[in-house]
């Protein structure tokens, strides 16, 4: 009788075993499972590479002197998006330029730093005034080569990125590039840097409108 009550013993100790293993695994997976939903909810998807910095123009609002005008455009995966929802609650750095200005060429390299050491305070956008059936191709290469990480907005088949410039002349002429402008948080026009200048200058620029 003792033998057969240790057999039974030792079977109901394996079926306990085995039960809570399976359990301890499908509470694994359900976790698991939970998870992955989770963050495929809240994690927004890396850039794939330069293209998606490379935006199509859609439209620009109203001009408003001292005010940021809002500009909307097209993102690589089609959806719309205007600037004062992609920069809320940050200062705007907007630069004009084009690939074939060398100066604008030339302080390309000490924006990209900016963009990436004031990630959390600053949104920088490039709007691009080459034209031309292969503006944006033009831009694109640059973009790659250069290791541009900031959204440019170039001209599109149905907008041209020279009607931004012009809504802009409220503020500041665009007369010529590269032309920065900085706006506040509240997107009221803090400063207008006109020609190329240095990330020092520009640091000191964004600062001051914090």
């Amino acid at each position: 009788m003792k033998i057969y009550a240790a057999i039974i013993l030792v079977v109901a100790l394996a079926l306990s075993s085995c039960n809570k293993l399976s359990t301890e695994r499908v509470e694994q997976s359900a976790l698991a499972s939970v998870q992955q939903s989770f963050s495929s909810q809240v994690a927004p998807d890396a850039p794939a590479g330069p293209a998606d910095y490379v935006v199509d123009a859609v439209a620009v609002a109203k001009p408003a002197a001292g005010k940021l005008i809002d500009i909307t455009w097209k993102d690589a995966s089609g959806k719309t998006i205007r600037l004062s929802d992609y920069a809320k609650g940050k200062v705007v750095f907007l630069n004009f330029w084009a690939t074939w200005c060398p100066p604008c060429r030339r302080e390309i390299p000490d924006i990209v730093e900016l963009s990436r050491e004031m990630a959390s305070d600053v949104v920088v956008v490039g709007v691009s005034l080459d034209d031309g059936a292969d503006a944006k191709r033009k831009v694109l290469n640059f973009v790659t080569d250069k290791g541009v990480t900031y959204i440019n907005i170039v001209p599109s088949s149905t907008f041209s990125t020279k009607s931004i410039a012009e809504a802009y002349t409220i503020i500041a002429p665009i007369n010529a590039i590269p032309t920065t402008l900085i706006f506040d948080r509240n997107g009221n026009h803090k400063q207008t840097i006109i020609g190329a200048n240095t990330k020092s200058y520009f640091v000191d620029a964004v600062k001051k409108a914090m």
